[in-house]
């Protein structure tokens, strides 16, 4: 189940976790119309930023994200 994260978690967490943007998965969400920077930290989870770093979503794996959401 993904955790919420509040603002001011978010960019030490990417600090932290060496998260980088994954444009595979950029275009994923781009495509359903979604609007989420998608950042994979050096574990395989999953960060999920919502616009103007508001609130974001943190996913275990891309297994459970893809579970999760449906990018059709």
């Amino acid at each position: 189940m993904p955790q919420l994260i509040a603002p001011h978690h978010i960019e030490p967490g990417i600090k932290k976790y060496q998260g980088v943007i994954d444009h595979h998965l950029q275009q994923l969400i781009n495509n359903a119309k979604l609007e989420y920077t998608p950042y994979v930290f050096n574990d395989g989870r999953i960060l999920l930023v919502m616009p103007g770093n508001l609130s974001a979503f943190l996913y275990s794996s891309k297994e459970e994200l893809y579970d999760k959401l449906s990018l059709e």
